[in-house]
């Protein structure tokens, strides 16, 4: 296929699409204001922000995305988020933090992020700094060293600046009161809701309302694209199997020589009396005194199993201790070279890991071993096979695509090679793929799909790699996204209708009580609520911070506390996942001053620490007003 391309370089079209990339490149960045290096996303007070560090960023931020969404993204979120901006703006922050700090003197040296780095408790074994455990911890989460410590350095930074604006932070006397007040203010709310699953009974329709409403919504009722195809496979499992000689499962034997080596094996029970951190020197020495009770009872010759359903404080301690088979280096070091230390049968000393205090009996040893090959020739040979299956695959597919290429179109190529079964299609949307008559196989796989449904009309694919094997594509035709013929949808349109006119009947009876609870003036919502043939319920007392928590909608419970006695019902109805609520307020109280007294302390170190984190956002804001930014909009 590169030997094709390369003869094909010297046709005037292709020439011509070179000369076009030549000039986007060359005039890339012209009619920009940015004044800066085009290799710099933005400058700020003449220090400029290089690509090397946004992309980072981006790449980190990203990262956050999709752990947060289990490791895949949504469609077009990053493009909704706008990623870039988000990060140009985080690495402005951060430019701005550090020279607002310099002017005040504040800095941050290399010592004090290492230590900072050190006391983190993610990085320590049994209380010291693990250099490994550190490195494998950010390679894990695609950080290095240098990105971690720079954003390190940017948290202390901010930290200190931080410490150093909050002695403008201050606290009236009778602020804190006056705010524990608003916070904890408790009302109680009355209400009653609507829904349309109250009214489904009552809706009639007819075939007019249906053509009626069928018109009105004819959006929502649209056929999925779908393609015919046209297209060659070459699956991994053909008809030719290849041959595999004794030489080659030997070579493949020696050269994987590591995969078939068993390491030592060690079964194991062990007793554990636990400690924690926040044990006392007398606590930990009454345990220490414990567990060497036990392991003289241990040596006397009790059953050690038993010991261990008694005595052990771990979760194997129901099973007799068990842990299983291990080898060296599953457990932590100090268990672990204890373990390894003994010989079948034998008991430790006591091992003293942040677990606590272990006595471990070595159950059964397992030496290292390495498969023979006769033991795993089988599995050797089904891997070769795959592979040359695999080889096999790719070159038939490549051969074909070179010479559809030369014969000019696949359906030329397919009167060429009566041999290569050109397969066929109707038509077929992406989500149903078994309506092209292939209900499994290469067909149904999400690189064919994918493929197939991002050709035009007339478009010969690529060489697609699936599961299964290599496809080329031909979309021979394509039906455009449609409105779809009533009687095809009429089933989905009637439960449409009913569930939009039944909604429309749930609103109009909650608004119809709500009016007339506020033309009568009246408090007596149980009385009106009976008319529709509802019992009211009441929330119970709730603050503005249970809002959220409450299982009420919060814009209803947000409302209530702008409600008052003169004025108990809102201006309109409230309406949240599928229910439209008609509510008042009963009655509201504030908190007591017993409460006060117990949460003062806590209360008032949260809004200092509010107060600090609003000061801190102004001095930035500061900052930046008095900044000169550009941003090289080409990055956007």
């Amino acid at each position: 296929m590169l030997d094709l391309l390369r003869k094909k370089a010297q046709s005037p079209l292709i020439q011509g699409i070179i000369l076009i990339i030549v000039l986007v490149f060359v005039f890339w960045g012209v009619g920009s204001s940015y004044r800066g290096s085009i290799n710099t996303v933005a400058t700020v007070n003449d220090e400029a922000i290089p690509y090397e560090a946004f992309q980072k960023a981006y790449d980190q931020l990203a990262t956050q995305y999709r752990n947060q969404f289990g490791g895949s993204l949504p469609k077009g979120l990053l493009e909704n988020l706008d990623l870039e901006r988000q990060t140009i703006e985080q690495l402005i922050q951060r430019t701005l933090l550090r020279q607002g700090a310099r002017e005040m003197g504040i800095m941050i040296s290399d010592l004090e992020v290492q230590q900072a780095v050190e006391k983190m408790e993610a990085f320590r074994t049994n209380g010291i700094f693990n250099v490994e455990q550190y490195k494998n911890i950010l390679s894990s989460s695609g950080m290095t060293p240098t990105s971690f410590e720079t954003t390190m350095r940017t948290d202390l930074l901010a930290g200190k600046v931080l410490s150093h604006l909050s002695r403008f932070a201050k606290l009236a006397p009778l602020e804190t009161r006056e705010q524990f007040d608003f916070d904890n203010e408790e009302i109680r709310i009355e209400y009653a809701s609507f829904s349309g699953a109250d009214f489904k009974e009552k809706i009639e329709t007819d075939e007019e309302e249906l053509q009626s409403f069928y018109e009105e919504n004819k959006d929502n009722y649209m056929t999925d694209p779908q393609v015919k195809l046209h297209f060659l496979l070459f699956p991994y499992s053909g008809d030719e199997k290849p041959e595999i000689s004794d030489e080659e499962l030997e070579s493949f034997y020696r050269q994987n020589f590591n995969r078939y080596s068993i390491p030592e094996q060690r079964s194991a029970r062990h007793i554990l009396i636990k400690t924690t951190e926040g044990d006392s020197e007398d606590v930990l020495s009454e345990k220490l005194k414990r567990a060497e009770q036990v392991l003289e009872l241990a040596n006397s010759g009790e059953d050690f199993v038993e010991l261990a359903k008694q005595y052990s404080e771990g979760p194997t301690g129901p099973g007799g201790g068990d842990l299983g088979s291990f080898s060296r280096g599953r457990m932590v070091k100090s268990f672990d070279d204890a373990a390894f230390a003994l010989n079948e049968g034998e008991i430790s000393d006591i091992v003293e890991t942040q677990f606590g205090f272990h006595i471990i009996k070595i159950e059964k040893i397992e030496p290292a071993r390495t498969k023979p090959l006769e033991e795993v020739k089988g599995e050797i040979a089904s891997r070769i096979q795959g592979q040359k299956s695999s080889q096999l695959a790719f070159n038939r597919a490549t051969e074909a695509y070179e010479n559809i290429i030369l014969a000019g179109s696949l359906e030329k190529f397919s009167r060429q090679h009566t041999d290569i079964t050109v397969e066929q299609t109707g038509f077929f949307p992406r989500k149903s793929p078994e309506k092209s008559g292939f209900s499994e196989g290469m067909l149904t796989e999400p690189a064919f799909l994918t493929a197939a449904f991002t050709l035009n009309k007339g478009e010969l694919s690529s060489l697609i790699e699936t599961a299964k094997g290599y496809a080329i594509i031909f979309a021979a035709d394509k039906k455009d996204s449609e409105v779809a013929l009533l009687q095809d949808v009429k089933e989905q349109l009637q439960q449409d209708y009913i569930s939009a006119k039944s909604e429309t009947m749930a609103r109009e009876a909650a608004e119809s009580m709500l009016v007339s609870l506020k033309e009568q003036g009246s408090i007596d919502l149980a009385s009106e609520a009976a008319k529709h043939d509802k019992t009211p319920e009441n929330s119970g007392y709730i603050t503005r911070d249970q809002t959220t928590n409450s299982s009420l909608p919060s814009q209803m419970t947000n409302l209530g506390f702008e409600l008052s006695a003169k004025s108990p019902y809102p201006e309109e109805v409230v309406y949240s996942n599928g229910r439209f609520y008609v509510f008042r307020v009963m009655d509201r109280r504030p908190p007591s001053p017993d409460l006060f007294t117990e949460k003062e302390n806590e209360f008032r170190s949260g809004m200092l620490e509010r107060k600090e984190a609003t000061l801190l956002g102004s001095w930035l804001t500061n900052v930046r007003s008095k900044a000169e930014i550009e941003i090289n909009e080409q990055f956007l």
